[in-house]
């Protein structure tokens, strides 16, 4: 049996290199980059690929026209900050095997990308990247914010340089390979602590509290958020207890010498149960934030309790509940309930949406042909039709409470931007366009400011802008996301960090920010309500659910909790 499978990874492999080799006729040979022959060959072309290559002392890029200062901006964060987080960790792996420049390829969008030979991996299901470890290249296609784009691309070449050195050994018959919580917990690892999906700590802390921490084999399968958060902080416990030199020696000796118990005893004096056994012991100590505090779950039934995850969740004032939910499959569907019954809106998958101030229309964002585009929808007559406008690669959209514009979060030069657009689609303003990123805008009642997050020193904060300058509101060192507004004018947000948020009042006048919920689980949202009550989207045993609460000061000091 063992030479059977053997003999088939070998014929994988092989017509692997055969499809390499081929010779390929590029749709449209537009430059002298070689790139037209190694991943530009376009099946159904949208438009022509100019392909440049952009030459670094470790990388060469390639992209296209349009993709300029993207290029630059993946420049700066390959060398000026990723390569120096993991090459110098791992550079006694090419004293033998010299370094070889890593092909970065960059592709504007999923449409463009699936439209050419760059393909290895499908990116069908993710916004991210793939690293061609079999020849040493990274592709990645245009990321939502600056922060997603440090962090993947810090990621995908973590891979490259920790086990790229190594692969002639892993296509022997020699090794058994790199086991899934070492390969990605290093790549999570070297990734700017910033980056990180913060739904991945969100979901760690939540197996840590119910003591369901995944074993060894579970972690290694790395098939969602807490696979990564699980990989990620083993490999940190092992960093911090050892000594991160270690790191580059577990590596080498897995590869060379076996993933078995012998190989880790030797470097670590304790066998992989032990060593998991420990890890599991160290997390209570760090996610002990909120442990104490009682379950909001265990007093109170989520609103729909027979859906899957539910996110990003909005009240018309007639009391139609709009949540994304992923009931109905893998992606996200705009949803509504109302009289008990709940039902899908649109057949496209959804990203972001807001509602328009009379709860007749709806704009949403989905990037079901591959690019991310803004739609309108007449929830009269559930017509949708496509909303053009001047601003390029939108991420997010409020709709103001006048009616007459709305504020779009996009990302038009590597980084997101904010902008207000009228319903005409032309842009009006720049609220802020910094070299950092600007989300979650979120407007004052009366509809002339708003309030968004950009990150400082580390931390999300929240700035305000009232129709002048914008200035900084939050200072504190915790995390401060998702802002809203009430009717009254009270502003609130999420606080907090590593894996434990909370829903708090901030006061906009000295941006102080007052956690008013005492209880244990992780809060992904919350929504103020004209009845004076509160939807918050919580995390809950791997899910997300909306519940109603009580105004959360009173909710506190009823139960005594605060």
């Amino acid at each position: 049996m063992r030479k059977t499978r053997l003999f088939l990874f070998g014929l994988v492999i092989g017509f692997f290199f055969l499809v390499l080799s081929l010779p390929s006729q590029s749709a449209v040979e537009l430059s002298n980059t070689g790139a037209e022959y190694r991943f530009g060959q376009v099946k159904a072309p949208p438009r022509p690929l100019q392909w440049k290559i952009l030459n670094t002392p470790h990388f060469q890029i390639f992209f296209y026209q349009g993709l300029e200062e993207l290029a630059e901006r993946c420049r700066d964060i390959l060398e000026e900050e990723a390569y120096d987080r993991v090459f110098p960790d791992f550079k006694d792996f090419y004293v033998l095997t010299p370094y070889r420049k890593i092909r970065v390829i960059l592709f504007a969008s999923r449409k463009e990308y699936q439209n050419s030979q760059a393909s290895g991996l499908s990116l069908d299901d993710t916004s991210e990247g793939v690293a061609h470890i079999l020849v040493n290249r990274l592709v990645i296609i245009g990321q939502p914010t600056l922060r997603d784009l440090r962090g993947v691309l810090t990621h995908e070449i973590t891979h490259l340089l920790t086990i790229g050195p190594f692969k002639d050994d892993l296509l022997s018959s020699l090794t058994q390979g790199v086991p899934g919580w070492i390969a990605e917990g290093l790549a999570e690892y070297y990734m700017p602590p910033e980056t990180r999906f913060a739904r991945r700590e969100v979901a760690l802390r939540d197996v840590v509290l119910r003591d369901a921490v995944d074993s060894l084999e579970q972690i290694s399968q790395v098939r969602g958020n807490l696979h990564y958060a699980e990989a990620w902080s083993l490999v940190e416990y092992l960093a911090n207890k050892y000594g991160r030199e270690k790191l580059a020696q577990m590596v080498r000796a897995v590869v060379r010498e076996g993933y078995t118990n012998r190989t880790f005893t030797r470097l670590y004096g304790r066998d992989l149960e032990e060593l998991w056994r420990d890890w599991r012991e160290e997390l209570k100590t760090i996610y002990q934030a909120g442990a104490d505090l009682p379950a909001y779950s265990e007093r109170s039934t989520p609103l729909l309790a027979e859906y899957r995850d539910q996110e990003m969740v909005k009240t018309a004032a007639d009391g139609r509940i709009f949540f994304l939910s992923n009931h109905y499959g893998r992606y996200y569907d705009l949803c509504v309930a109302e009289k008990d019954q709940v039902r899908s809106l649109t057949e496209q998958t959804v990203i972001a949406y807001d509602l328009s101030p009379d709860g007749e229309r709806l704009v949403f964002l989905s990037d079901q042909e591959g690019e991310r585009k803004l739609y309108l929808l007449s929830l009269r007559t559930g017509e949708v039709a496509p909303f053009h406008t001047e601003v390029k690669n939108p991420i997010e959209v409020a709709w103001s409470p006048r009616g007459d514009e709305l504020a779009v979060v996009a990302n038009e030069k590597g980084d997101a931007d904010l902008y207000l657009v009228g319903l005409d689609g032309r842009v009006r303003k720049r609220v802020a366009g910094s070299l950092e990123d600007e989300t979650s805008p979120a407007w004052t009642p009366d509809g002339r400011g708003l309030v968004f997050v950009s990150p400082l020193y580390g931390y999300d904060q929240l700035y305000l802008w009232e129709g002048g300058e914008v200035r900084l509101l939050t200072r504190q060192s915790f995390h401060h996301r998702k802002p809203v507004w009430n009717k009254e004018g009270k502003l609130y947000c999420l606080t907090g960090d590593r894996g434990y948020y909370r829903p708090a009042e901030v006061d906009p006048a000295t941006g102080q920010s007052t956690p008013v919920w005492d209880f244990q689980e992780t809060a992904l949202e919350i929504l103020p309500q004209t009845t004076g009550e509160f939807f918050v989207v919580l995390y809950n045993k791997g899910r997300t659910e909306i519940y109603s609460t009580k105004t959360p000061g009173a909710e506190r000091g009823k139960n005594g909790d605060g």
